[in-house]
């Protein structure tokens, strides 16, 4: 079910929409009611990171963080009214001590200005540096790179870690680059 038209002023603006098209990404920092974002990480708790495909199902609650105003407002200017939750909902835990992952995109290689697919990710806790936030690379959803060349880069200028506070979206471009980076904390991400 797709949930009413978000009010004007919850839509991106012009200057927002251009950002994402040159830039692959746009946060949204929506507001929850108090203890939200813990009853999400409680009933992750619960559910362990196996539920594959099957997050909403189990966390039902999550469907709450697409529906919000702010969220719907920036996915209806993204992609329209229209737009479809992609099947692919898995969750991705990063663990205390893991290993930084390489470069990658989840999409197809495939540049045009057009978007139409995005990766939303929410995060129900800070993540600070130290908790091994998910790195992004502005603009690489531009470039036309062999995908299994991209594991072969590290630090790049202009890298930007998503260090977030609770409850932020980041909604990236398919094809943006991005690798879960270090967890040095004893709390997973």
């Amino acid at each position: 079910m797709i949930p009413s038209e978000p009010a004007a002023e919850h839509l991106l603006s012009d200057d927002e929409v251009l950002r994402f098209i040159s830039h692959g990404y746009h946060l949204v920092v929506p507001t929850f009611r108090e203890g939200f974002n813990e009853s999400i990480c409680e009933s992750i708790g619960e559910a362990g990171d196996g539920t594959g495909n099957g997050i909403l199902e189990a966390v039902p609650l999550l469907q709450d963080v697409y529906n919000h105003p702010a969220v719907r407002g920036a996915l209806v200017s993204l992609l329209g009214a229209d737009y479809v939750m992609n099947g692919h909902r898995h969750l991705h835990i990063n663990s205390p001590g893991s290993r930084s992952q390489g470069w990658h995109q989840d999409g197809t290689n495939v540049r045009h200005h057009q978007i139409w697919c995005l990766l939303g990710m929410y995060y129900p806790h800070d993540v600070v540096a130290e908790r091994g936030p998910t790195m992004i690379m502005p603009g690489t959803h531009l470039r036309n790179a062999p995908t299994d060349r991209l594991q072969t880069y590290t630090n790049i200028d202009g890298q930007i870690p998503l260090a977030v506070k609770a409850g932020t979206v980041a909604l990236t471009h398919y094809d943006l680059w991005h690798a879960a980076t270090l967890n040095r904390t004893e709390h997973p991400r």
